[in-house]
């Protein structure tokens, strides 16, 4: 097993992430070909619904394992491994959807609102535009990729098999979720010194949404944001336009 935590070069991580990424659309493909098939059969899609809670809290489980005992290379600190970052939060508001979803709870539309807010707007950019900051095995390229890809295999089964659906109110719900949890962050980020949020400074990855210094990129990026969010409901609504049209 030593050689999942052996050192990489970038060439090779980025080889990987992309393998990885293969896989993981294969993946999604598949989650939500179920979905749809067992939307109607509750006893199969709650099985499937809590081995996805499961698998969500194995990946943290061993994400934080690789940190503090598998690799040798990464320095655990205060600044950089609280689940604060934005993915971090998609990730467990898409766990808890799943959870809330076993128990009709009425909560489980907000907690869908933001992470697939989130989701798809800061996990799916994580795919796109990968950071190796910390990353230096298969071990961690593994658990990087996961904690995004994740979000969106959970997302899909909970629109293919739940029909949960992105709205405007939930598009305007999760952006002030969003912007109500910066000053909380900030706040964080000035006591530990740390960046979460990318409220110091923007993430070291070549991506043309990052428009300027500090803190004008902050602002560029809540209009972007904004925007993406009414361009990852346009399925939702073109969906709704050919039910009606039928």
């Amino acid at each position: 097993m030593e050689i999942f935590s052996l050192l990489l070069s970038d060439h090779k991580l980025y080889s990987l992430h992309s393998s990885i990424t293969s896989i993981i659309l294969l993946l999604w493909f598949i989650i939500s070909f179920l979905g749809y098939s067992f939307s109607s059969n509750p006893n199969l899609k709650n099985k499937i619904t809590i081995f996805l809670i499961f698998l969500s809290v194995f990946q943290e489980i061993f994400d934080y394992c690789n940190r503090f005992f598998l690799n040798d290379l990464y320095v655990v600190q205060i600044q950089t491994d609280l689940p604060l970052q934005l993915c971090h939060i998609a990730y467990w508001f898409s766990v808890i959807c799943l959870y809330f979803e076993l128990y009709n709870s009425r909560y489980k539309q907000f907690f869908f609102n933001c992470s697939y807010f989130l989701g798809f707007s800061g996990a799916l950019q994580g795919i796109i535009t990968v950071d190796l900051t910390g990353i230096y095995t298969f071990y961690d390229m593994l658990a990087l990729h996961l904690q995004h890809s994740l979000i969106i295999l959970n997302l899909l089964w909970l629109i293919f098999a739940y029909n949960r659906e992105f709205t405007f109110s939930g598009l305007f719900q999760a952006f002030l979720f969003t912007n109500c949890t910066v000053p909380f962050v900030a706040v964080i980020n000035v006591f530990l010194g740390s960046n979460y949020m990318f409220l110091c400074e923007a993430p070291n990855v070549n991506n043309p949404l990052l428009i300027g210094e500090w803190p004008y990129y902050l602002i560029v990026l809540e209009v972007i944001f904004f925007v993406y969010g009414f361009l990852i409901l346009i399925p939702f609504l073109l969906i709704k336009y050919f039910n009606k049209s039928k």
